[in-house]
């Protein structure tokens, strides 16, 4: 960081707490995990991310799982632990159905999606979800399939690159399910590997089917990587026109949302550096303020490896899988796998620490992306990340405040840089906290400097004090 500060890039932020822009809530943005081996979230795990309340969370059920052994026996003692401890972070579950009997899918080949018997894996669907929202109230959304149009390469076990073929897989899928669960449950897919145009076609085309012959579909999903913060928005916005065109009341998510995990996320360096946070909070402000989307889950909740044992006996790429997610290993989740946070797990935690009322901010640029929201409470909340992809320059911010409420307040700043990533990384126990904490007046024409480094991700909040 430069600590020249006279000399460093000044940027203007103009907050109106008197003009109000409908309430504010960024918990539609949640987390997933799942796909690469069935073991439960450790308690270490569980005990950070229950502290976040994520309102969803989103999963997919591998043939791991080995729930049906074939002649109408069931096995739920390795599914029901997975997902006790999934219900434990107290939100409602996506699932995702990615299983493949072995009895009704005798031959390893992801091009093969037709089962032996489709009555009998229509009963294997009916039984799954009766027990998981129905005897366990867990899951409210269903989705039929994951990155189908890349099979196992996105680890899963279905190939299907045309749209019609999906349409027919859907469709018996999902018949048996319509007919057991409660109207309130919701039934979608797929989750398609990537945004842009691509995506839009595959979806639309899928949707324009059920459509055509009133299937119903309540939801479809997609899966993107990348640190441009305008590709997550363009492949969202891609799609949410293509389904507009054909049916405006189908949901649209992004079940897997992550920055680009091809650049250096194989070493332990790269999940604590600042840009990780930066761009993953930068990308959920513009998916907020495009609107596509009516909801994201970042992925993964934690770290996972991969065993051989988990696939052998029904994925052929065995070796691409553990080379993938155990040899170089990508680490995408919020907390490692003992539960030390990373700081894309305050990124979060800051993000849903705005709510209330949304406030006008003037300033924002495609460089330095903010939001700022009255809470009930009358606390005055500000939150900025300086994120431009490669070559963000350091930054002094001046925030002028307009209309808010006289008075005295506690400030506190807090910020994800270089030097709290590095007390994160070295230190297991370390806790975010302001970098700075003072009493001030707030007056008709307020306004204060404040380090912008780049990359950073800063959260600022007046908390009134009241005499």
């Amino acid at each position: 960081m430069n600590d020249k500060f006279t000399s460093m890039l000044r940027h203007k932020l103009t907050v109106d707490w008197s003009n109000s822009q409908g309430p504010l809530d960024f918990r539609y943005h949640s987390i997933g995990i799942g796909g690469i081996h069935p073991m439960p979230p450790p308690p270490p795990v569980v005990e950070e991310i229950k502290k976040l309340k994520p309102p969803m969370v989103r999963i997919f059920l591998q043939e791991f799982f080995f729930i049906y052994k074939g002649n109408g026996v069931y096995d739920w003692s390795i599914l029901d632990p997975y997902m006790d401890a999934v219900h434990a972070l107290g939100g409602d579950i996506m699932a995702s159905i990615c299983i493949k009997p072995n009895s009704l899918y005798p031959v390893i080949d992801e091009t093969i999606w037709m089962p032996t018997n489709v009555e009998e894996w229509q009963d294997v669907i009916r039984n799954l979800v009766l027990r998981y929202s129905v005897e366990k109230p867990y899951v409210t959304h269903w989705t039929i399939a994951n990155e189908q149009n890349i099979g196992e390469l996105g680890a899963c076990p279905y190939l299907i690159t045309n749209p019609d073929d999906y349409y027919e897989y859907y469709k018996f899928t999902a018949a048996p399910m319509r007919q057991v669960l409660p109207p309130q449950i919701k039934i979608g897919g797929p989750s398609y590997a990537g945004g842009w145009e691509p995506a839009a076609t595959y979806l639309a085309r899928f949707v324009e089917l059920c459509k055509r012959d009133n299937i119903q579909v309540d939801f479809v999903c997609y899966n993107c990587y990348t640190d441009t913060p305008e590709h997550h928005v363009s492949g969202g916005r891609d799609i949410r026109n293509a389904l507009d065109k054909v049916n405006p009341s189908v949901k649209l998510y992004m079940t897997e949302l992550n920055v680009g995990i091809d650049d250096g996320l194989s070493l332990e360096e790269k999940p604590y550096q600042p840009a990780c946070a930066a761009s993953l909070m930068a990308t959920v402000l513009a998916l907020h303020e495009d609107g596509s989307l009516d909801g994201s889950f970042q992925y993964h909740m934690y770290d996972q490896y991969a065993h051989p044992k988990h696939f052998e006996s029904w994925y052929e790429r065995v070796r691409y899988i553990t080379r993938y997610w155990n040899d170089t290993i990508n680490r995408v989740g919020l907390v490692d796998l003992d539960g030390k946070r990373r700081p894309q797990y305050y990124g979060y935690e800051m993000l849903y620490a705005l709510t209330g009322e949304r406030v006008s901010m003037g300033g924002t640029s495609n460089s330095m992306h903010g939001i700022a929201s009255k809470s009930g409470d009358g606390t005055l909340n500000v939150f900025v990340v300086n994120y431009a992809g490669k070559g963000t320059p350091d930054a002094v911010t001046k925030f002028q405040f307009g209309g808010a409420s006289a008075g005295t307040y506690r400030l506190n700043i807090t910020r994800i840089d270089n030097e709290s990533c590095a007390k994160m990384k070295n230190d297991p126990a370390y806790t975010l906290a302001p970098t700075e904490s003072r009493v001030v007046y707030v007056h008709p024409d307020f306004h204060f400097d404040v380090s912008t480094p780049a990359d950073s991700t800063t959260l600022i909040r007046f908390v009134p004090i009241h005499s």
